[in-house]
């Protein structure tokens, strides 16, 4: 049996490559989630507070998001 990553997994590497795709790696260069191409932005809203919690991502005041370092 094939090993299959779960959808959430999965979202999580999709946000991770866009963000570097859009070259997100400080509040400055900073992007929203539909700015990068993201289908159902707002989708799993729990992963992406997660991801925040765990500093992979970070979030501006103005909600836009870029990768820690």
């Amino acid at each position: 049996m094939a090993f299959l990553p779960s959808v959430f997994y999965m979202r999580k590497i999709r946000i991770i490559s866009l963000l570097m795709s859009a070259n997100a790696y400080s509040a400055d260069t900073a992007k929203r989630l539909d700015e990068i191409g993201l289908i159902n932005p707002y989708a799993f809203q729990f992963l992406t507070v997660r991801m925040i919690k765990s500093n992979v991502i970070s979030v501006t005041g103005e909600g836009k998001c870029y990768l820690c370092q």
